[in-house]
């Protein structure tokens, strides 16, 4: 190490793990930095949420902490970065994966054992600790994750939440100084959520760790974050107190498209309404919710007439009948789905919910003819999907795909879009009339000869969907489409959705863990267990009549409807979300 490294590495707090200094770095044949100007500090035992809006940097700036930049990624990387007192640049990446371990948003992506664990055991083994030191860290990593139960299953075999457990216990066992998660919770159920980030809050409790969160959907981290950096264009621009930076920069947030917890946005209201209390910047979801039924008994009206939504069917015409299906895929000993019945109506905004494992994406693949039914019928547009090619069913029901990324594969936003048309044969005049039009309608004209992974994380989203709507679709699939998305990328796909349905005769049906767009979008609700549906109705009644069966299926109700729940008045009536969201917010 040379001596002005030593000087500088000498000048770090002891307390201080990671120390960034005019960071930048550019990727190959870009002319824009992906991230600029890049200094903070994080100390020693610090629970740090790093949010920000889609394509701010911050999975780069998480590159640069555990030398993936620049030891493995091409770039140009100036500037520099300490973790533990080390220089990234100057020590080897083994050397760094013993003081910062990084768990993906896939899980997938880092799994490599059969067996549970097996894969706890890998990264502590390849750090060439003895037998017993391995056992130890093992069972401990095993029991703090709550998998012990599970140790010997095989790791194909888990759900979604088990598989983020296993990967966050594999890094866990290594015992780095640091471990950085990005996006750790996108793809599980509210309740395999919860318990998560109930077991990360546990860990910052009982161990001297320091943990930094990348993520989205702040609602059940900022109750325990110590430290908050919100990064965006590639800079950082506010770095603290998250409750100072979340009530004193609520406008700007909600601008760039930070997703600002809802109870967070609740208490903010009430305070603009005049409303005091002991903590005027609230981050636990209980103390809003008290601070909000003292509101309401003060002002009965406080958050306006309490109306409720029209949700009567706007069309009795038929575009899908699901009838008495099943599926049991290959290898398994259980069915997926079991005796589901249900009708689709042209204009309906549909949302089906339900725990992983529930027997949603499965449903999603039957619909598009990907899977045959086993017992049943499903009819698209009147067509059974048993005695009809796949390839014209998906002229009838389009397609978006939870990662836009893994449908698009053209050198130019024109040639995706024009793919389907071309390959159909039709007129190149027809072909350009045809992609002029959708590219209008999810607002990408002008970026015709851009490369599509130029463009945004919302934009490429919006290309996705207008790949699909080139054929015209009857009805438009979405698959959680929540998923990397900050508040304005997803406001803008979603409302995108809407217009489809009252401009363009479309129907949606979506898929999702996010109780709140269910809540805030949709127009009716499916909620499936154990392959099963449980509940159809309107948004409003399944969040305010089902309450508590909701929580029983390892689905978190929204802040709105626990509000409404623990008013405990049963003069006060229930307050629907789209209402307080749409009116108030």
């Amino acid at each position: 190490m040379s001596e002005q490294i030593e000087k500088t590495t000498a000048e770090i707090p002891e307390n201080v793990v990671i120390r960034t200094k005019d960071l930048r770095f550019r990727y190959p044949e870009v002319d824009a930095d992906a991230i600029a100007d890049v200094n903070f500090e994080i100390k020693q035992g610090e629970f740090v949420l790093l949010c920000g809006s889609s394509g701010s940097g911050k999975t780069t700036l998480a590159k640069c902490l555990n030398g993936i930049i620049p030891h493995l990624a091409n770039g140009e990387m100036y500037g520099d970065v300490w973790v533990s007192g080390m220089n990234t640049t100057d020590v080897e990446l083994y050397e760094l994966s013993r003081k910062i371990g990084m768990v993906f948003q896939n899980p997938e992506d880092q799994i490599f054992s059969i067996r549970v664990v097996d894969e706890v055991a890998l990264g502590v083994e390849c750090q060439g600790y003895k037998h017993d030191e391995i056992v130890e860290r093992v069972q401990y990593s095993l029991e703090k994750l709550r998998i012990k139960d599970i140790s010997n299953r095989l790791t194909f075999s888990l759900s979604g939440g088990q598989k983020q457990k296993v990967s966050i216990a594999s890094s866990l066992a290594v015992r780095p100084d640091i471990i950085v998660l990005d996006d750790p919770t996108t793809d599980l159920d509210p309740i395999s959520k919860q318990e998560v980030m109930d077991i990360l809050a546990e860990l910052k409790q009982e161990i001297n760790m320091t943990f930094l969160v990348i993520e989205h959907d702040l609602t059940d981290l900022v109750e325990f974050t110590d430290h908050m950096i919100v990064m965006h264009e590639g800079h950082i621009i506010y770095d603290g107190d998250p409750a100072e930076i979340l009530y004193d920069h609520y406008d700007e947030l909600d601008r760039i498209g930070v997703r600002i917890p809802d109870h967070v946005r609740l208490a903010h209201y009430l305070n603009e309404r005049g409303f005091s209390w002991s903590d005027p910047r609230p981050l636990k979801q209980a103390e809003v919710i008290e601070y909000a039924r003292a509101a309401l008994k003060q002002d009965p009206k406080v958050f306006g007439a309490l109306q409720y939504k029209d949700y009567s069917r706007k069309s009795d015409e038929l575009v899908a009948e699901v009838r008495h299906i099943d599926y049991q895929y290959p290898a398994t000993n259980f069915k997926q789905v079991q005796d589901v019945s249900f009708n689709v109506y042209k204009n309906e905004f549909l949302a089906i919910i339900g725990h992983n494992g529930s027997g949603k994406t499965t449903v999603m693949k039957l619909l598009l003819g990907l899977l045959k039914p086993a017992g049943g019928e499903v009819l698209i547009n009147g067509h059974n999907t048993k005695d009809t090619a796949v390839t014209e069913i998906i002229r009838d029901i389009g397609y978006v795909f939870q990662n836009p990324d893994n449908q698009l594969f053209c050198n130019t936003v024109f040639d995706e879009v024009a793919f389907g048309l071309r390959n159909a044969g039709r007129p190149e005049e027809e072909v350009k009339e045809n992609v002029d039009r959708v590219l209008k309608i999810v607002e990408l004209n002008g970026t015709e000869e851009a490369h599509p992974f130029s463009l945004s994380r919302g934009q490429r989203q919006r290309l996705a969907v207008a790949t699909m709507l080139i054929s015209n679709p009857k009805i438009i699939l979405l698959d959680e489409p929540t998923t990397g998305l900050d508040e304005n990328d997803l406001a803008g796909i979603l409302k995108l959705m809407q217009e489809l349905i009252e401009f363009y005769d479309g129907t949606v049906i979506m898929v999702t863990h996010d109780m709140e767009v269910v809540a805030q979008y949709a127009t009716r609700v499916i909620v499936m267990s154990g392959g099963r549906i449980i509940l159809d109705s309107d948004p409003d009644t399944v969040f305010r009549d089902h309450y508590e069966e909701l929580r029983d299926l390892a689905l978190k109700p929204t802040i709105v409807a626990s509000l409404s729940r623990q008013i405990g008045d049963p003069n006060m009536p229930y307050i629907p979300y789209w209402r307080f969201f749409a009116s108030q917010l």
